[in-house]
């Protein structure tokens, strides 16, 4: 239970705003739980909820110098919270999808119950790909959209398997970048369809 008034809690505020260390460790032990509890609902991971809980308060003591105008801490700390939490969501994401792109051949996004999203993602995927160069959008649609390996596809072009890997793996990075603002609409879809701060 948090036990400071209001007038107390724009005190240790005020003593943050001007570098007191104190105020921020007594902030800390009161808020912590908090900003853990929340991250570990989100993202069932034990250790990105205690990264999460130092970095949301890292942010914190750098912003110290502004703290002395905040109305509700509270509210502060919970929009710096949901911020982190899904920057941290986007980058599982991202490494989610890295890692299909890596290990699987199969046609992406087959799963019919996910159609409408799917067909979003497809379309910027697609406009994402027409940016690579002629070589390395030639050895992507092969690899993701027709299946081959990537040794069929050498033996097709006229090159080595090594070539192939590298062009492919140039091609990833380009998309994984690309699409990693876009990652930002979809995550939101998700969690403001089902999680509940």
């Amino acid at each position: 239970m948090l036990s400071n008034s209001s007038s107390d809690q724009k005190k240790l505020l005020l003593e943050l705003s001007q570098g007191s260390e104190l105020a921020f460790t007594a902030l800390y032990n009161q808020y912590k739980h908090i900003v853990y509890g929340t991250a570990l609902k989100i993202t069932k991971s034990v250790i990105q909820s205690e990264e999460a809980v130092q970095d949301v308060f890292l942010k914190i003591w750098l912003n110290h110098q502004n703290l002395g105008e905040i109305a509700s801490f509270e509210n502060y700390l919970f929009i710096i919270s949901r911020n982190h939490i899904f920057n941290i969501i986007k980058k599982n994401a991202r490494e989610s999808t890295l890692m299909t792109e890596i290990t699987s051949n199969d046609t992406p996004l087959s799963d019919t119950d996910h159609a409408i999203k799917d067909d979003q993602y497809n379309v910027i995927l697609n406009r994402i790909v027409e940016q690579l160069p002629p070589q390395q959008q030639k050895i992507y649609k092969m690899a993701k959209w027709e299946g081959l390996s990537h040794q069929k596809i050498g033996e097709d072009l006229g090159i080595s398997t090594e070539t192939v890997k590298k062009h492919m793996a140039q091609a990833l990075k380009f998309v994984r970048q690309k699409i990693g603002p876009y990652m930002n609409l979809f995550m939101a879809m998700l969690l403001f369809a089902g999680v509940n701060f």
